[in-house]
This record gives C-alpha cells, structure tokens and sequence, in this order.
C-alpha cells in the first residue's frame, strides 16, 4: 500500500478556504484558523489542484509541513484526486458529494448502480423514495402495489400526472422510470399484500434492501421486516402524519446478526383503535420530508455509510420540528 508521503492530495469539493489579511480559515465540517503567511497561502493553493505531503513539507519545513497535513486529516478535507467518470450524465455532480466517504466516488456510485431495491407501496412514501433513488443512479427495482392512480393522489405522487389517473401505479411508475433511465429496469406486481405470504413474490429475487412504503394493513411493517430478517435483507420503514412523521428503523443483516429487534406490541389493555384505516389527511410537503430522509438514509446504507436510522426510529414534528430518536436494541421493541 502507497504511503501517504507518496500519495497525491487535495481539497475535497465541499472545502471552504477564505483568505482574511491576518490568517486563512479552511472549513469542511468543522474548521481551522492558520496564520495567512505566503507559505500557508501557497500551500493552500497547491491543495486546490493536488500535490504530494512531501512538498508541504518541503514548502513549510518537516515539523509545520506535518503538523499542517495531520490538521487537515483530521478535518477530514482531503481525498487522492480522481476523475469524475460520470460527467454529462444524471449523477455527474452527486460524485463530488460522495467524497465524505474517503474512497473514489465512482466505486461508491459503482456500488449504487448494481444495487437493488424492493418498494413495497407506490403512493406518497414510496413514489418520492423512487424518485430519489433512481435520481442516485440505481438501476434495478421490484414495484409492488395494487391500486390505481386518482386524481386525489397528485397533491403528494409526483411521478403521476393527469393522464395518470385510472392507470394501475405500477405501469405508470414503469413509465416514469423509463423516461429518466432507460437503461433501469423494474419488476413489476400489481399484488396487495393481506398477509405475510404475499411477500413471497420477491423469493426469487437478490435484494439489497426492502422498502416498507405501504400504511396498511396496520400491521405490514412487521410482516416486511420478518420476511426480511428470515432472508437476512436490509429493511427500512415509514410514514407520514397530520402533525408528525417518522422514518426508520433502517434494520441491517449485522442488526439481525447482534439481535436488534421490530416487533410492534399492542399496549397493555388496549381493545380497539379507531378509526382502522390510515387518516385521509396527506400534504405533499410533509410526505416528501419524510421521504426524502428515508431516501438519504436508504442512499447513505447503499453507499457505505452509516445512516442516522440505522437501528433507530426518528420521529419528526413538522409544526415544532423537534425530532425524537428510539435506539433500538437487543430483544427491544418498536412501539
């Protein structure tokens, strides 16, 4: 393995440099004050277009040249130049913000290309989430859903229109994704899942994660993280409210592993709840909150990363925007 000395670096994209009279802040999640000497200056400048640690050294003496390299390490602002591979095409400018992750950003969206998703429901959650993830690049999806498109459905499903309405969601979503990526391809199933066996439409299949998009019957989320937990598949869940909504928890083969659980327990003394069916009231601004941390998260777990949900429910309150977090441990349950 190449030793950092002999390596090429430079800034990360997302890097700040502001130039005062009297010293230099370099910021990327957090930030450094230097003296603004004609050393820094020019150091700073050759980290813009790439250089080796040696030369900062050579530029600012062994002992500053290093103390100045390890400081920007640990601000995590450099990465080894690359060539971004995917330049007049959809994902083009996403790669630069795949530089967090300190690895060539056409390896991790690479990686999204190949991966597959299940979406299990097609209205406000799970056409937003669709979007979002073919919007990343992936490539490959399996739709399942039973109803057809009314004209109610256009203030939160954005991939339907006008034309849309009485068309089975499925075909149109086949549609919306042919016209963004030809090359993607979906599965289609104009299934309703009643029960746990239904979910049996996606045995024949490699999925890297499974969706939970649907709001009925109340208990689906618990049946699609059963039937993912048996086969060992990434899960994610959530969905939307009138005051509130709530994301995750993102559940992983390595959450199974360590025993993390989602099993949903009736309270104590509970009889009934009323009314039985999901609420009518749906804003699209608020399903496409929500939907779009479920996406960054689903994207973050796909990418490598670490996602905030993972092992975790978040709940989000739209009017006071304060946010909740359930940690999720073993032989815990998600009430």
């Amino acid at each position: 393995m190449m030793s950092t000395d002999c390596k090429r670096w430079k800034f990360k994209d997302s890097v700040q440099v502001l130039i005062y009279t009297a010293h230099i802040i370099i910021q990327y999640r957090k930030a450094i004050k230097l003296a603004h000497t004609s050393e820094i200056k020019e150091a700073v400048e050759r980290l813009i277009t790439g250089c080796e640690k040696q030369e900062l050294s050579d530029l600012l003496g062994e002992e500053a040249g290093n103390q100045f390299f390890d400081a920007l390490m640990k601000l995590d602002a450099l990465i080894e130049p690359w060539q971004n591979g995917r330049e007049g095409r959809i994902t083009e400018k996403q790669l630069y913000h795949f530089e967090k992750y300190n690895q060539n950003p056409n390896l991790i969206q690479k990686r999204l290309d190949g991966s597959r998703a299940a979406i299990v429901g097609l209205g406000g959650v799970g056409t937003i989430i669709l979007q979002n993830l073919l919007a990343a690049g992936m490539q490959h999806f399996i739709l399942i859903d039973f109803d057809a498109v009314s004209v109610h459905n256009l203030n939160r499903q954005f991939v339907y229109n006008k034309s849309s309405v009485g068309k089975l969601k499925i075909s149109e979503c086949r549609d919306y994704i042919a016209g963004i990526n030809p090359h993607a391809d979906a599965a289609l199933y104009h299934q309703e899942i009643t029960q746990p066996q239904d979910l049996r439409v996606l045995d024949p299949y490699e999925i890297d994660i499974v969706i939970n998009a649907a709001d009925k019957p109340h208990n689906i989320s618990e049946w699609v993280y059963r039937y993912c937990k048996e086969r060992n598949i990434a899960f994610m869940t959530g969905g939307v409210g009138s005051f509130s909504g709530q994301w995750g928890p993102l559940l992983t083969p390595e959450s199974y592993q360590s025993g993390v659980t989602y099993e949903k327990n009736m309270p104590a003394g509970l009889l009934n709840c009323y009314p039985d069916e999901p609420i009518k009231g749906s804003l699209g601004a608020t399903n496409g909150i929500i939907s779009s941390f479920m996406s960054h998260d689903i994207i973050t777990y796909l990418a490598g990363g670490s996602p905030k949900s993972l092992n975790t429910r978040i709940g989000l309150d739209f009017d006071g925007l304060h946010i909740t977090e359930t940690k999720l441990s073993q032989k815990e349950s998600a009430l």
